[in-house]
């Protein structure tokens, strides 16, 4: 419901927001069709995927097989298909979603000037050029 409530972010940055979950197409429907007060997730509005032989959840490393079900996993892929960023949470744990936006900036950041984006980087703040010369006018710039 968290990443309901901030797809329009996502789509501002041409994202699709793809949800996948060890459980069946009906047990979808009926998170679905069950209003949140009553313990559902309502209406979201992008996909819910059924994982049901649980393979891409093996594939992602995030299946506890003998349980049969999936830690909280959030995966960003890039434009060719190449994981960019991960978080794997343990079952108790939930995503933060402000971090995914924010990782989803920093990696269009990076596509779009070549350069890395530091740690708790925001839109708007200086990245540096992946150089020995870039780290250091970085680190002497923010770091005395």
């Amino acid at each position: 419901m968290a990443l309901d409530r901030a797809l329009d972010e996502f789509k501002k940055r041409d994202c699709e927001v793809i949800a996948i979950s060890v459980d069946s197409v009906y047990s979808h429907l009926a998170w679905k069709e069950t209003p949140v007060e009553k313990g559902g997730v309502g209406n979201i509005q992008y996909p819910l995927a059924s994982d049901l032989t649980k393979k891409i959840s093996l594939d992602y490393g995030v299946l506890l097989e003998e349980a049969g079900v999936a830690l909280r996993g959030l995966f960003l892929i890039d434009k060719e298909g190449v994981i960019r960023h991960s978080v794997v949470n343990d079952l108790p744990l939930g995503r933060n979603i402000d971090e995914a936006i924010r990782m989803v900036d920093a990696l269009q950041c990076h596509e779009k000037q070549g350069e890395v984006c530091p740690a708790n980087w925001r839109p708007g703040e200086d990245t540096m050029k992946p150089t020995e010369e870039g780290v250091r006018d970085y680190l002497s710039k923010h770091f005395k």
